[in-house]
């Protein structure tokens, strides 16, 4: 199965170097357990898209630093990019910002959040499981990063993970739409460097440094192996 990779989101060089592209970490997730997927990486933010929706059998929306509400040009030619393949009923997967666009495209509604910023460990409870949800357990601890929500799903979506903070976190569409708005391709180290190098730039010191003291503290709770796995269920279901 080969799997298509928008990328739409770029970390800073030097996070780069040493953790590799948000699309190497979505892959090294998802091949994690020798589960060998063809994947091909369009980087968005330097104008290489696919040619068409069905040049891959299947799509991942990565994660972004940017708005779903942005006026960047590439967001109208991913929306509807998105839409192809729902209409063409191939499946996609999308994290983070990911989640957050399939969402807008597919007639939902995303704006920032009042809460704030969503940082570090964050649990969800687990409910409404798809068939290849099984694995999940039913509460499930991965990595956050983000300010924007979903505040309304679109038309026909189940919505399986939430918590306090963000009540519409992850959701599915039948068998051919996944979302999750944390990050399960996100190392532990990774997320750390990664607050570290925007605190008290991009994101308020009091959000960051709660969230540090709390990945130090518990590093070990991260259930990225497990969400991985649903993935993988899910692109071959």
């Amino acid at each position: 199965m080969k799997i298509g990779i928008l990328l739409v989101g770029r970390a800073s060089e030097d996070l780069v170097e040493k953790y590799g592209t948000y699309a190497e970490m979505l892959i090294a997730l998802i091949n994690s357990e020798g589960q060998n997927f063809e994947f091909k990486t369009f980087n968005i933010l330097d104008s290489v898209f696919p040619e068409n929706h069905s040049v891959c059998d299947g799509w991942i929306v990565t994660g972004s630093p940017h708005g779903v509400y942005e006026d960047h040009p590439w967001i109208p030619t991913v929306s509807q990019l998105i839409n192809d393949i729902y209409n063409a009923n191939m499946p996609i997967f999308g994290v983070c910002f990911g989640h957050q666009l399939i969402a807008q495209a597919l007639g939902g509604r995303v704006e920032k959040s009042i809460k704030g910023w969503g940082l570090g460990l964050h649990t969800y409870e687990i409910n409404n499981r798809a068939d290849y949800m099984g694995n999940l357990s039913k509460e499930v601890t991965l990595n956050i990063c983000h300010q924007d929500q979903v505040l309304e799903a679109p038309a026909g979506a189940t919505i399986y993970a939430r918590s306090q903070f963000c009540e519409n976190a992850g959701f599915y569409i039948k068998d051919k739409v996944l979302t999750m708005q944390a990050h399960p391709e996100f190392l532990v180290e990774f997320i750390k460097a990664l607050l570290n190098a925007r605190r008290d730039i991009t994101i308020p010191k009091e959000f960051v440094d709660p969230a540090l003291v709390k990945l130090n503290s518990y590093p070990d709770t991260v259930q990225s192996d497990q969400f991985a796995e649903t993935i993988r269920k899910f692109f071959l279901s």
